[in-house]
């Protein structure tokens, strides 16, 4: 699940959406390039990355230098919570998209690069303070999966397959064992409050918790220390740059198989476009 934790903070952490994105002609096109991008990120996120998000509890004060407790990026978060919960829910295989970005990375981002990527994000998790972890774990399972089991849960079909090619890629593989090792100690308190069904991951049981699930993914990520977070986003630049326009056009197929074209998903696409702008932001005044 950390491997996936990786990578959706390497999106979430971007502070140039232009890193990742192209303008095509055709609003179309451009609508379902924006989906791969933001889509991708609530994949790896919602479901697998719930495993390491963060949440106060009603009632638990929250920090005075929080970037999103209380901000309009609280709100937007929560909205594109609310909206991608059904997208999710509908998904049957999440593999061929990973499949697709993986292959992406493989052959259009130079090794070095990718593996400096996957290298700084492991740092920037080993980073975020172990009160964070702590609190999540009470969180995941009073709010987030309350009430949710293996024998009840709507699971995120192929994200065990997903995770596992993840895991043997070449730029998870470069990274030193002994930090993977640590990573994994770090968040299994976490993690084992995630509940699993047939090898993949389940998601939020309702859009309320799908809601915390996306404000929490953020405070964990903005907890990361400023060192940590600048040296991930400045990685994140040299790969994202080399992702061309064709390439990330060749990805659009594999969206369109994973999610649909109804009015859900293309509401969770704007309200994607929507948070954007705010997630940039917080960034740049957080981690730089």
């Amino acid at each position: 699940m950390m491997f996936y934790h990786a990578l959706a903070l390497t999106l979430l952490l971007s502070d140039s959406a232009a890193a990742f994105k192209v303008e095509p002609s055709g609003g179309k096109k451009e609508r379902m390039l924006s989906a791969v991008n933001k889509n991708l990120s609530n994949v790896l996120a919602a479901g697998f990355i719930s495993a390491a998000t963060i949440m106060p509890l009603p009632g638990i004060a929250v920090a005075a230098d929080s970037l999103v407790m209380g901000t309009p990026l609280e709100t937007k978060l929560a909205a594109f919570g609310a909206a991608s919960y059904p997208v999710f829910n509908s998904i049957t295989d999440v593999s061929p998209l990973a499949d697709k970005f993986l292959d992406l990375v493989d052959k259009k981002v130079k090794a070095p690069d990718a593996a400096e990527l996957a290298q700084k994000g492991v740092d920037g998790l080993l980073a975020i303070p172990d009160s964070a972890i702590t609190e999540y774990r009470g969180v995941l399972k009073q709010v987030v999966f309350s009430g949710v089991s293996s024998t009840n849960c709507v699971t995120l079909g192929g994200s065990g397959a997903a995770a596992a090619k993840l895991a043997a890629s070449p730029a998870i593989k470069s990274v030193d064992s002994a930090k993977l090792d640590a990573l994994k100690k770090k968040f299994t308190p976490a993690n084992s409050a995630v509940p699993i069904k047939d090898g993949n991951i389940c998601l939020p049981g309702s859009a309320a918790a799908s809601e915390k699930l996306w404000v929490a993914q953020a405070e964990l990520t903005l907890s990361m220390p400023k060192a940590e977070g600048a040296a991930l986003v400045a990685s994140i630049k040299k790969a994202g740059l080399q992702a061309t326009r064709p390439a990330l056009i060749s990805v659009v197929p594999a969206a369109e198989s994973v999610f649909s074209k109804n009015a859900e998903a293309l509401k969770m696409v704007a309200a994607g476009k929507d948070v954007e702008p705010s997630v940039i932001a917080t960034v740049k005044a957080g981690l730089l």
